[in-house]
């Protein structure tokens, strides 16, 4: 019997021994795995950083600047044709709609130059320089008719501002109509062209375009091209009679935009009266100009005889 106590303890120590050993190496192996781990983060954790910021910044200039089909034009006359087509024009253009080449966010403040980009003048007489494009920006969904709908990203903020305090005071405005590439432009225009010859089957063809371009602008002399151009809720004369209208008479220049096609203006902007196009120039020139009661046109002449 001592003799298979003793050979049981020996194997019982033994197993005691591996035990440790299997232990020690299970403790080494653990260490070494954390070592290997916080080696492997390390190593990896300022690309990860670095390759984030980039897709970030690449999603948020998507974001920013991705075109949408056009929503409807002032007449409403677009056929489905032409507005696919104008989708696959603007598609194709909007990489040369994204990036102002006379703006900057650093550059969002509106000036008092004439040369500063909310004083910028567009008409028939003052067309955009060849290739012009504008940086652009999302309207807050809850004021655009269409997903996507755009605006000068230095004024956008200003636009939704506008809106919200409407919101607040019960009065609902809602864009129909902003940013326009030259491709959308063009549609429109040539849309309106068609419509007027119709219209007008007796008139010469200078005639028939003349008159067009005061209803739908010839491509290069439209605000929406600029990218500081709204229409709100509805291209009918008969928007003066709304509660929208009178809120916009009321506060639009609070928030730096003037109703930019008067009625007794039409001589001068080359423009039919549109009571739901508004323009943002900034809070201190829109004052001025109702206090005065002159157009963009007349305005701008006021600041180059008064320097």
């Amino acid at each position: 019997m001592a003799v298979l106590d003793r050979a049981t303890r020996r194997l019982i120590d033994g197993l005691k021994a591996r035990v440790k050993i299997l232990t020690a190496l299970v403790v080494v192996l653990a260490i070494a795995l954390t070592v290997m781990t916080v080696l492997y983060i390390t190593k990896d954790t300022e690309p990860e950083k670095e390759q984030t910021a980039s897709a970030g910044s690449s999603s948020v200039e998507d974001d920013v600047t991705s075109d949408f089909p056009a929503s409807s034009d002032e007449t409403g006359d677009a056929t489905s044709d032409d507005k696919s087509s104008s989708s696959k024009k603007e598609s194709s253009s909007s990489t040369s709609s994204k990036v102002s080449s006379d703006s900057t966010a650093a550059n969002a403040t509106p000036g008092d130059s004439l040369d500063s980009w909310n004083l910028k003048l567009v008409n028939p007489k003052t067309p955009l320089p060849n290739g012009f494009t504008v940086r652009t920006e999302k309207i807050k969904a809850a004021y655009a008719r269409d997903v996507g709908m755009l605006y000068d990203a230095r004024a956008v903020s200003y636009l939704n501002a506008m809106c919200a305090a409407a919101e607040k005071d019960g009065i609902n405005l809602l864009v129909i109509s902003s940013f326009r590439t030259n491709a959308r432009q063009t549609t429109l225009y040539n849309n309106q062209v068609k419509k007027q010859k119709a219209n007008h089957p007796d008139w010469s063809d200078e005639q028939v375009k003349k008159y067009a371009a005061t209803i739908s602008a010839y491509p290069g002399t439209s605000e929406h091209e600029l990218g500081l151009a709204v229409d709100f809720n509805s291209v009918e004369e008969s928007f003066e009679n709304t509660k929208q209208f009178q809120w916009l008479k009321t506060h639009a220049a609070e928030y730096g935009f003037i109703m930019r096609y008067a009625k007794e203006k039409q001589d001068i902007t080359g423009v039919i009266y549109e009571p739901w196009h508004y323009r943002y120039v900034g809070e201190k020139h829109a004052k001025k100009i109702n206090q005065l009661g002159y157009c963009l046109e007349e305005y701008i002449d006021y600041l180059k005889n008064n320097k």
